[in-house]
This record gives structure tokens, sequence and C-alpha cells, in this order.
């Protein structure tokens, strides 16, 4: 896990690679209170969030830290059981007083490296010092 200090504009995350399974789907509907019904589709909500989730466990951040906003594109529908790589990187890091933003991009393939989802996520952290 690297701290959010530690992190410069350009970082690259390790590549990230999971299974969007139906039970990973059921927790992610649990969550937002509904049920898709879009056969055998993965809501692509659902996509999006299981990838900051992933992209989120190998960051450090402080207390206090808000997930601001995003902005995302899809290209494609993505089915049950399909295999994930998610690629992201720093693309923004401003401090402002105790106030710091960081920009994540992400690019995420399904298993014939067809870009599924494409996005950006903003974070505001608290600086602790």
């Amino acid at each position: 896990m690297i701290k959010y200090d530690e992190l410069e504009v350009g970082y690259k995350f390790s590549p990230i690679s999971y299974e969007l399974t139906s039970s990973i789907i059921s927790k992610y509907e649990e969550a937002i209170e509904a049920h898709s019904s879009i056969g055998n589709s993965i809501p692509p909500l659902a996509v999006a969030a299981y990838a900051m989730k992933a992209i989120s466990q190998s960051i450090q951040l402080p207390p206090g830290s808000v997930h601001v906003s995003q902005e995302l594109e899809f290209f494609k529908p993505v089915a049950v059981g399909s295999h994930i790589n998610c690629q992201a990187q720093i693309t923004q890091k401003t401090k402002r007083a105790k106030l710091n933003m960081m920009v994540i991009e992400i690019n995420t393939f399904d298993q014939n490296k067809e870009k599924v989802l494409s996005g950006k996520a903003t974070l505001i952290l608290t600086d602790s010092g």
C-alpha cells in the first residue's frame, strides 16, 4: 500500500485484474438497494465501483478523504463472469493550504482487451501535518 504523500503526477498503479462474478454483482445491488434486470449484463456503475474499490485498496489515504467527483465513459456492456483489467494513474495533484486534491485516471478493459470504461475520479484529502 502506497501513502498519499509518496504519489506523484504520472504515478502508475500496478494493473489490477478481477472477475465480475454474480456474487460481486449481488453485493453491489444490495448496497444500492436495487436489482438489475438487464439480463447477463452488469450495471455499468458496478464496473466503475469495483474498479475504484480495487484502486483505493492500494492507496493509504488520510482520514477525512472524500471522493468528490467522477467522470465516466462506458464503451460496451460487460457480461457476468467477465475478467476485467484496470489501469490507473495520477494525472493531477494539487495542494492548497491544508487541503490536497488528487485526480486518478482509470481505463478498464475486458478479457478481449477491449476498453469497457474510461474516466477520472477526484479526491479531496486533508493534510495531517
